[in-house]
């Protein structure tokens, strides 16, 4: 089966010399070979390691996700719509097993969750649909045999929908029909893609710009995009879909000829994230790399979202799944991006969301957070966690338990005071107190300077 497609007909010029571009053609892509393929009669596709901790991650996120929109006493009810756009067959073989696929696996998260939500608020609708998208026929028809396999053929065609076609020709019906659900939007987009262009930012943009609560997980293989730059023979019409041109191409290979075989791959991994992030309207995304310890191929898993706690969320759960998670930067904030000026090969160690990685993290913080807040200070601003943190925790594989330890260590240390609200105990009234032994602070807890300030302290020092 040929998957195929279809990029706009505008000119991409050509890089003299290195390249020999006409006009764009559609672009094929042999699912079978790229990805796996599904038939009913036929041997199941073997499932790569890689995929498995991928599956992990999906499991394990909709899981918070669900927790997290449900902690609110006067709700009732949580509206929500999981989308699956590369979803496939449903079943693998591993191992000489039978594995459960991204679909099969996101229906019994949510049905763990709900099976969770329901001991502690039986009265709960927790209303979820379902959109699985393929464009292979087979793929289609195997899912749906095994759907009704695993009991959940009443729910084929109203809670559960199939849809044969590409993703990017259904994403516009998918949009309008979370709209038609209700104002909130709730929808999670697993975008498990076979390469790096069978998504267009284009249709992310608009996911983005139509839904109020959208989130995307987008996985992005990034050495088939460096093979493709690298192969001075390939065309480079693909490079549409990421809304990439001539100057974009120009610039990488720039960086490729400067720092030769070392770290060019590198430099231009932490190029083309910030290319891709730019483009997709999102206001917080993790851009960590899933590398399983068993698997050589090296993929970004692209989270993005209008909300600084689904960044939280992201985040933690790839601090809870740290033996498959790694990132290229540093430990603290301002940890992702490219500096020119800066050899991409100094500093930078590997990060693998290890308790090594968390201890050096923890480190940097205690050196960039007090000059964060004396310049915060400075300012006549309120400081809060929410301020500290959230304008950086898109750069940065920190989440919000590794800040909240080194503010407790700097309030510990009498250099800061922390204050949160709470209700006054038999009555309605807020009142503000001092976190004197917390481990935990919350989004709005402000930071200030105590009344008396040390003679030596690390504040001063950092003016």
């Amino acid at each position: 089966m040929a998957k195929k497609t279809s990029f706009p007909d505008q000119p991409i010029l050509a890089l003299p010399g290195l390249y020999e571009l006409a006009k764009p053609r559609p672009q094929t892509c042999d699912a079978g070979k790229l990805g796996y393929h599904w038939k009913l009669g036929q041997p199941l596709p073997s499932l790569g390691r890689h995929s498995v901790a991928k599956h992990d991650i999906y499991g394990t996120y909709v899981d918070r996700y669900v927790t997290t929109l449900t902690k609110r006493h006067v709700q009732s009810r949580l509206k929500m719509t999981i989308i699956d756009g590369f979803c496939g067959g449903g079943v693998y073989s591993l191992g000489g097993e039978i594995v459960q696929g991204s679909p099969l696996r996101l229906l019994e998260a949510i049905n763990a969750a709900r099976a969770t939500l329901t001991l502690r608020r039986s009265d709960f609708d927790l209303d979820v649909d379902f959109v699985f998208i393929d464009e292979n026929r087979d793929h289609i028809a195997f899912l749906r045999d095994e759907l009704v396999k695993n009991g959940y053929g009443a729910l084929l065609d109203s809670k559960i929908r199939l849809m044969q076609m590409p993703f990017e020709d259904a994403a516009p019906e998918v949009i309008k029909a979370i709209k038609a659900k209700g104002r909130a939007h709730h929808s999670l987009f697993f975008l498990d893609q076979y390469g790096w262009s069978d998504v267009r930012l284009a249709t992310v943009r608009q996911i983005m710009a139509e839904l109020a609560n959208p989130e995307v997980v987008l996985t992005f293989m990034v050495d088939a995009l460096i093979n493709l730059l690298n192969d001075k023979k390939s065309s480079l019409s693909a490079l549409a879909a990421i809304d990439y041109g001539r100057e974009d191409v120009r610039a990488l290979l720039e960086i490729k000829d400067q720092y030769g075989s070392k770290g060019w791959k590198r430099a231009i991994q932490n190029t083309v994230y910030r290319h891709i992030l730019g483009h997709t309207g999102a206001s917080f995304y993790t851009p960590f790399f899933v590398h399983p310890s068993e698997s050589h191929r090296d993929y970004w898993l692209i989270h993005l979202s209008k909300h600084h706690q689904a960044r939280e969320e992201m985040g933690n759960v790839f601090w809870e799944t740290n033996n498959t998670m790694e990132h290229f930067g540093g430990p603290g904030f301002d940890a992702l991006g490219f500096d020119p000026d800066v050899d991409v090969r100094q500093g930078m160690m590997d990060y693998l969301f290890d308790d090594d990685a968390a201890e050096r993290s923890k480190k940097h913080l205690l050196e960039q957070i007090p000059p964060m807040l004396h310049d915060e200070w400075t300012s006549g601003r309120p400081i809060t966690k929410r301020s500290l943190f959230i304008s950086r925790a898109n750069d940065t594989p920190v989440v919000g338990k590794l800040v909240d330890s080194q503010l407790a260590e700097l309030r510990n240390a009498g250099e800061i005071v922390i204050l949160g609200k709470r209700r006054a105990r038999g009555s309605n009234d807020v009142v503000t107190s001092v976190r004197a032994r917390a481990s935990n602070f919350d989004w709005d807890d402000t930071i200030q300077f105590p009344r008396q300030r040390k003679l030596f302290s690390i504040m001063t020092r950092a003016a």
